[in-house]
């Protein structure tokens, strides 16, 4: 390969690495910025919303994260201190001895014959001879649950609350909040991504057809100019074959010419005799 063919496919390859290597511009950066912000929004909301079903329909129906327990507030019972809608967030109890009047609590209850959990303030705590038994009473509310709470029936608490998310979380319980806000969501972000992909990979053939191309354009040049050296060289082998022949021509007319002025020279000396 010539020293000129080298270069062109450096240049190419340069060329190439320019084009696959260039960076993003600031525009796409802050779009996928922003689609993999929504992606990881999509996605751990998906985990909660799943696992929060998950268990709310198996096992103890207490989800857990943390060791956080979360559940949303569907009554006014404890209006104004819990809202309908919050999210209210419980920490397990693991004594129910420290436990005390004006705590939190949420637990398992009956309402309307469905076993439920249920977030009320505790009243009063009585002694049932070898565990505890709590009487409950939503803040909104005028009298005291008329069912009070086993020790064993208490899964959680309170700690804190945030406002609204509850709602958000039943939202994504159901198959409509689940497809709107998590799937179509992750499903914007994989088509990006396959178009992103299929970007990079014409843009990748792209540059592979011009380092192609660079590159037989390099090898024709070559070719010319190996052509053009063939040319030069018979040009160059003519030139001397007809230099030689012009060479002998002259020199055998000159040696005709001193033949014949040598036999001039004779003559004349054999008529002076």
């Amino acid at each position: 390969m010539s020293i000129k063919k080298e270069t062109q496919s450096i240049k190419a390859e340069g060329v190439a690495n320019e084009q696959v290597e260039k960076k993003p511009t600031k525009k796409s950066k802050v779009l996928n910025t922003v689609i993999n912000v929504v992606l990881v929004i999509a996605i751990l909301l998906a985990i909660m919303a799943t696992y929060v079903s998950y268990v709310s329909t198996s096992g103890s129906g207490v989800p857990s994260i943390l060791g956080l327990r979360l559940f949303s507030i569907q009554t006014d019972s404890m209006y104004d201190t819990l809202m309908p809608g919050d999210l209210v967030v419980d920490t397990a109890v693991k004594d129910p001895a420290t436990l005390k009047p004006q705590d939190i609590i949420t637990y398992w209850t009956v309402i309307d014959g469905e076993r439920v959990l249920n977030t009320h303030r505790i009243v009063e705590i009585y002694d049932g001879n070898g565990y505890l038994i709590f009487a409950t009473k939503g803040d909104n509310n005028t009298t005291v649950d008329t069912l009070t709470v086993h020790e064993a029936e208490i899964v959680g608490k309170y700690s804190f609350r945030i406002p609204g998310v509850g709602k958000v979380f039943d939202y994504l319980q159901t198959s409509t909040g689940f497809l709107i806000v998590v799937v179509i969501p992750v499903l914007i972000f994989l088509l990006y991504q396959l178009i992103q992909f299929f970007r990079v990979l014409f843009e990748y053939q792209n540059v592979k057809s011009r380092i192609r191309f660079e590159q037989e354009r390099g090898r024709t040049e070559d070719l010319i100019e190996e052509q053009k050296s063939r040319d030069e060289a018979a040009k160059q082998a003519e030139r001397e074959r007809l230099e030689a022949e012009l060479r002998e021509k002259i020199r055998a007319e000159m040696m005709e010419q001193a033949k014949k002025e040598a036999e001039s020279a004779s003559a004349d000396s054999e008529k002076s005799e």
